[in-house]
């Protein structure tokens, strides 16, 4: 039977190969940006709402789920790049009668957009920032501040000119909190989000 360490070094090298494929992703549109011309209006500021969901992986191979919510707005001086803050708060579901626990997380970073097609606008982005971690059970209660990364992408399809459906964003999210005995470790998780964008002015 594989021990929680072969499991979580498993995790590791599955979470490593998604990571690949999102880079992958990430620079294949960046280089479609710059090489397709614009035909639909690029908005100066997109202010998004999503539902997000989080499945995560420890280092030590226990397995965690989260629902909550992410916003972010992203302030945009070329068609193709955007510079984003990313905010969201979850929860954690499945615990054990009496444990509560939540996470919020604040991340910054380059969007990369290709709006060639007037009926959907890919992008890519990679996020930089932190995480809160708290945790209450009964009288007891626990927080701790960790890094977080997000690297991903999705698919938004413009409704008019100034609003947008977030059909799917995917990101492979990286949180860094400690094990329970304060060393340090890493959790591998996926967050897909869906959802509303506002878009104001036009470039």
């Amino acid at each position: 039977m594989p021990t929680n360490n072969s499991r979580g070094v498993l995790a590791e090298q599955r979470f490593g190969r998604m990571v690949a494929a999102l880079f992958a992703f990430l620079f294949l549109f960046c280089g479609l940006a710059q090489a397709q011309q614009e035909s639909s209006p690029t908005p100066k500021i997109e202010v998004s709402g999503t539902y997000s969901y989080l499945n995560g992986h420890g280092t030590d191979g226990g397995s965690f789920n989260l629902n909550g919510a992410s916003g972010s707005a992203a302030y945009n001086p070329k068609k193709w790049l955007g510079f984003v803050a990313d905010l969201g708060a979850y929860h954690f579901t499945g615990l054990s009668n009496g444990l509560d626990s939540s996470m919020y997380t604040y991340l910054f970073g380059p969007r990369f957009s290709v709006r060639s097609d007037r009926h959907v606008t890919p992008f890519a982005h990679v996020l930089f920032g932190a995480g809160h971690l708290t945790a209450s059970s009964g009288s007891v209660n626990a927080s701790e501040n960790g890094f977080v990364t997000a690297i991903g992408g999705g698919f938004d399809l413009p409704i008019r000119d100034h609003f947008a459906i977030r059909f799917m964003q995917a990101d492979y999210f990286i949180t860094r909190f400690a094990r329970a005995d304060g060393s340090s470790g890493t959790q591998n998780n996926i967050r897909v989000s869906t959802g509303i964008v506002f878009r104001f002015g036009n470039r």
